[in-house]
């Protein structure tokens, strides 16, 4: 059995593991994610990762992702050994009320009574809650989301003009991919303005600039659209700290898919970059439902090379779905991990086999099969290269934390 020698001055336990994924050798700090055959399965909490994860809804998809997400969020005898706590992240769209995000009931512990026999019994945890969440709404949604979690502090999600980059701007305009004329003269505008990018120094721009008068509306119009989400009493980036949990909650039947996920990518960007006490720390962000916004080819480009710089800021991406045709192979093939909970359609595996040669051997049979809690993982990197060079079945764990979720699993 692994067990690294680690030395430190508080005294931390060192979790028993026989495997990790995600490092070829042992880890410093890591979670466990299930066993097989009696071993334990640790993941890599150290080093950045890009993790996809897929299945049916009912499969275990949502479950998986919060046990990931507790490991990383919070110290768990028995379940990790966290030696500095993650920052987590997940975004959450949906056009209709009635889809809530799963992962706020995470402040409560988990008490469905099978799970908890098992999780003393296998791994010789007790349940837990995460103890820092904090969730973020557009303004007009603030004292509906108040009233419905009463336990958790909401905040509204807007962006100060001094925390955003002339890209951002581009994203918040929804103007991404645009090479119309007076997008181009936008662009110039903030170039000259780089230093004090403000809504007002972009206005006097647009009319100081040569535009004729309806391209002149037409930026303003542009900038409109941004403006609703500019507050400078307000720093979104100063929110993000290790050992807290954002939910980025965006339900709202006024914001299409394209603005949701320009708003997830800025955030990305923002949070990637984040301190806390002048400290750089990881982060672990979740796209969660990722199909419901990722579409726009324009977006989509843009979202790639973002994740694909994410590995140099310290922070770990998660592409959530039950949906993979509709997630970009481009996407995909960024994975360092990829998780396969139950699904039957052949197609929905030719796709993720497109991104991944790890997967080859796998067949759509034997993911049919697939009972909830249970799971096929491959990862790029692992201290047993069983891993790497095929996709193996394990049991996922039962959670510490609440699952949010109508399916119960891993029991």
């Amino acid at each position: 059995m692994h067990i690294p020698n680690i030395t430190t001055g508080n005294k931390i336990e060192v979790v028993p593991h026989d495997i990790v994924l995600g490092v070829n050798g042992d880890s410093a700090q890591f979670g466990l994610l299930g066993e097989v055959h009696g071993r334990k399965i640790a993941l890599d909490l150290n080093h950045t990762h890009t993790l996809s994860l897929f299945g049916v809804q009912g499969g275990g998809k949502s479950y998986t992702l919060g046990s990931v997400v507790e490991m990383a969020t919070k110290s768990i005898p028995s379940i990790n050994t966290l030696h500095k706590e993650l920052a987590s992240v997940i975004f959450h769209y949906s056009a209709t009320q009635d889809y809530k995000p799963e992962f706020t009931s995470m402040i409560a512990p988990n008490d469905d009574v099978t799970q908890l026999a098992k999780l003393k019994e296998v791994y010789g945890a007790e349940p837990a809650s995460l103890d820092d969440v904090v969730l973020l709404a557009p303004e007009d949604k603030l004292n509906e989301r108040r009233a419905e979690y009463p336990g958790i502090q909401v905040h509204p999600l807007k962006f100060c003009s001094s925390e955003l980059q002339a890209g951002h701007w581009k994203f918040l305009m929804g103007a991404i991919g645009n090479q119309a004329a007076y997008i181009r003269q936008l662009g110039n505008i903030m170039r000259k303005n780089r230093n004090n990018l403000s809504i007002q120094a972009i206005r006097d721009g647009i009319q100081n600039s040569s535009l004729s008068d309806s391209l002149k509306d037409l930026a303003d119009m542009r900038l409109d659209f941004a403006e609703q989400y500019i507050d400078d009493q307000l720093n979104v980036g100063s929110l993000i700290r290790p050992g807290r949990m954002i939910v980025v909650d965006v339900r709202d039947e006024f914001i299409e898919k394209d603005e949701a996920l320009g708003l997830f990518v800025v955030l990305l960007q923002i949070f990637s970059e984040a301190k806390y006490q002048g400290q750089s720390f990881n982060k672990l962000i979740v796209f969660d439902e990722c199909h419901k916004y990722i579409d726009s080819p324009d977006l989509v480009k843009g979202l790639v090379e973002t994740v694909r710089e994410m590995r140099h800021k310290g922070t770990s991406v998660m592409i959530a779905s039950q949906d993979p045709p509709s997630v970009p192979v481009e996407l995909i093939q960024l994975s360092s991990q990829i998780i396969l909970h139950k699904f039957n359609a052949p197609d929905w595996l030719k796709h993720i086999q497109k991104a991944c040669i790890g997967l080859k051997s796998l067949t759509p049979e034997k993911l049919g099969a697939l009972k909830p809690g249970e799971a096929y993982i491959w990862s790029s990197k692992a201290s047993d290269n069983a891993f790497v060079s095929d996709a193996m079945k394990i049991q996922c764990r039962p959670r510490v934390t609440k699952h949010g979720g109508d399916t119960l699993t891993a029991v």
